[in-house]
């Protein structure tokens, strides 16, 4: 299935933001194969991270998340640890930071 990802960020989406189409800088699209979910991640140039989430029965879920610069694995593994206890899925830690969903699990067992 072919997603074109600036469509699934509209324009309204990016205005909340104060930002325009040429503020992003990053944009990935995954599916979640246990629930089917289609999860879609636009970074934009402030380092906002836009997450958009479609459950296979439709629902859409919007979220603004503002991350910080990640320089290292261990600030990447608190980013993981603290977005997890604030009750996000492992599969949309991972379409955040733009790492697998293995790599997450990994993190979080090893506290």
């Amino acid at each position: 299935m072919s997603v074109n990802l600036l469509n699934v960020f509209k324009s309204v989406d990016l205005k909340n933001c104060g930002k325009s189409p040429d503020s992003i800088t990053q944009l990935a699209f995954q599916i979640n194969k246990k629930t089917g979910a289609k999860i879609a991640r636009a970074v934009l140039n402030d380092g906002t991270t836009l997450i958009k989430t479609i459950t296979a029965s439709g629902v859409v879920s919007e979220t603004v998340h503002r991350l910080p610069e990640i320089t290292s694995i261990a600030q990447r593994n608190e980013v993981i640890k603290d977005l997890f206890k604030q009750k996000h899925t492992q599969e949309t830690i991972a379409a955040m930071l733009n790492i697998s969903q293995s790599t997450v699990s990994n993190v979080l067992r090893k506290k």
